[in-house]
């Protein structure tokens, strides 16, 4: 049978060694998905004494919120709020002091069958609010979420199942039709209400490939990258990923994406992006040399070298990525390789919206939202505009986009 499908076109050569700078003083929080500390474990808990009313030990556990605070020479990683559950094996969102995990386990009532177990915590203080447990139909299996600050909404790679393919029903043969070949499972660009946990698909399809994570750009746009280490943007309307059209050897055009290979090669394992609201510069938990190498021994396989720090076998390491032609600058290693399932910089993120320093229009109509630093937010044709409720709206023709404000 032929199949027809959304896929995309991948620059796969490698532009050699990945460009690292100089850090800044930065702090990220996210969520942790992995770690790998120096004595090999990979988690560490640590008791802190026994509680008499309980009768039960206490520790201090490193699954929960993490901060990363990168310094000029790396990226110290610490817990802040230690709790088992704050996990998201599915998936995790960072929206305005709430975050949203998603974890993934068998049924309770049927082991055959898998579920969804989402929790919603106060990120200031690691206060989980509640939890509800959804069906596997819900398809909340993510490869990232991000709030976008232009129509207030939260975006996400999700991997839907039974999804019916796009192809005409003449091209396929009856004994297809009657084996059930017409749907099939990947990923898709959608919204997802938080409170309700709803999906909305925008992709008329699905894609194959190995996305790791998703973010939104400040200006609305919105972006991921692949586990073999390119950057994509979407189409917020169509879901569709944006190409170029470039000439082939044989003379030919073809569609490409629109980035260049970013010179990394990261896993395909969950991993963490996010942008700085008052630069528009994007941020990226990826993982080093595929977090793979050769050992003492001389095999390959996953790196456990304890002289990372010398020898600078990182699994994972912070990258700034370029989004005018996707190029991965290395920022530092991550002490205990520490890799995120969703990322934020407290401060600087589009859903805290503590960065928006004036809203302007002309007699043409045009609207202009800018950050404090002077990044434009927002441009754009507007007949009406008015503050209500800490949120600037915007209407453009029957489009209404929200901008907060505070």
């Amino acid at each position: 049978m032929k199949k027809r499908f959304f896929t995309i076109i991948l620059v796969t050569a490698l532009f050699g060694a990945v460009q690292t700078t100089v850090a800044q003083n930065f702090e990220f929080r996210g969520v942790k998905a992995n770690a790998r500390y120096d004595d090999g474990e990979t988690t560490h808990n640590e008791y802190l004494g026994w509680d008499e009313e309980k009768g039960q030990a206490i520790f201090k556990v490193d699954q929960g919120l993490w901060r990363l605070d990168l310094t000029a020479d790396t990226v110290n990683s610490e817990v802040i709020y230690g709790d088992n559950l704050m996990y998201g094996n599915s998936g995790a969102v960072y929206v305005n002091d709430t975050i949203v995990t998603v974890y993934s386990r068998e049924s309770e009532d049927d082991a055959t069958q898998m579920e969804f177990k989402v929790r919603w915590w106060k990120a200031s203080t690691g206060e989980k609010l509640r939890e509800q447990t959804f069906p596997k139909s819900t398809n909340l299996e993510s490869r990232g979420m991000s709030y976008n600050p232009i129509d207030g909404k939260v975006y996400g790679l999700f991997y839907f199942t039974d999804v019916a393919l796009p192809v005409p029903d003449e091209e396929l043969d009856p004994e297809d039709l009657q084996e059930g070949y017409t749907t099939d499972a990947g990923y898709a660009l959608a919204t997802i209400d938080l409170n309700t946990m709803t999906l909305t698909q925008i992709t008329p399809g699905i894609y194959y490939d190995n996305f790791v994570t998703l973010a939104c750009a400040p200006d609305g746009r919105i972006f991921s990258m692949t586990s073999s280490g390119s950057l994509v943007e979407f189409d917020r309307a169509t879901g569709l990923i944006l190409t170029k059209t470039v000439e082939n050897e044989q003379g030919e055009l073809v569609e490409v994406n629109k980035y260049e290979h970013s010179g990394v090669v990261s896993q395909f394992k969950r991993q963490a992006a996010c942008f700085d609201f008052t630069t528009g510069k994007m941020y990226w938990n990826g993982f080093v040399n595929s977090g793979m190498g050769y050992n003492e021994w001389g095999s390959y396989g996953p790196l456990s070298d304890k002289e990372w720090r010398t020898n600078g076998k990182y699994d994972t390491a912070l990258y700034e990525v370029s989004i005018e032609d996707g190029k991965a600058t290395r920022l530092s290693g991550i002490v205990n390789r520490l890799s995120l399932t969703c990322m934020w910089m407290p401060g600087r993120d589009a859903s805290e919206a503590t960065a928006i320093k004036s809203v302007s229009s002309s007699s043409t109509g045009i609207v202009k939202v800018y950050t404090q630093n002077g990044l434009l937010v927002y441009s754009g044709p507007a007949t009406g505009m008015h503050l209500q409720q800490g949120l600037y709206i915007v209407k453009d023709g029957d489009t209404t986009r929200k901008i907060v404000i505070k």
